[in-house]
């Protein structure tokens, strides 16, 4: 009788200890992270169109190699200036901006993302870098450059010239 009743009252304190929600970890609300997460986003957005927006005020410049004016600039030139409206500091080369960033795969590109691309079809060396300015299908892509026959240009991303030398893209914002 006496094991019967000592088995009898484990059972009921254990049965108590699982039901009590007392030694439960709270539940958190997930609105709070999902409101920072919404405003994070927001500030990013913001970012993105400042940065494409600047990269547009210098549409008509003139290419020059190493410059970093309206009186002439090269790509790398007006990455820096774009991204510098953001509090972003580039490095200076095309070569070097594609180490930084996290880098994505074409299909994923949005706009404010950078590309890289190559002299031709084969090389390895970054030469040239542009601003992805805007998506609207997986094969209508533009972006910004500075192009040197052109100066400051918004081009199409998908064009046989374009496509062929496309090596990397990143994202930095």
């Amino acid at each position: 009788m006496r094991l019967f009743l000592t088995i009898t009252l484990f059972c009921f304190c254990l049965l108590t200890f699982i039901c009590c929600k007392s030694h439960r970890k709270p539940i958190q609300s997930t609105r709070p992270k999902v409101s920072v997460n919404k405003e994070s986003e927001q500030q990013s957005n913001q970012k993105v169109n400042k940065v494409i927006s600047t990269a547009r005020s210098y549409i008509g410049t003139p290419y020059k190699f190493g410059g970093t004016s309206r009186a002439g600039m090269d790509c790398s030139g007006l990455m820096i200036l774009s991204f510098k409206e953001v509090g972003l500091s580039l490095p200076r080369t095309s070569q070097e901006q594609s180490s930084i960033g996290r880098a994505i795969n074409f299909s994923d590109i949005k706009p404010g993302d950078l590309v890289f691309f190559v002299n031709k079809k084969g090389d390895s060396q970054i030469t040239h870098v542009g601003l992805i300015s805007a998506v609207n299908g997986s094969r209508d892509v533009k972006f910004i450059h500075s192009s040197t026959k052109l100066g400051v240009v918004e081009s199409d991303l998908y064009v046989s010239y374009y496509e062929n030398i496309l090596i990397k893209a990143t994202r930095v914002l």
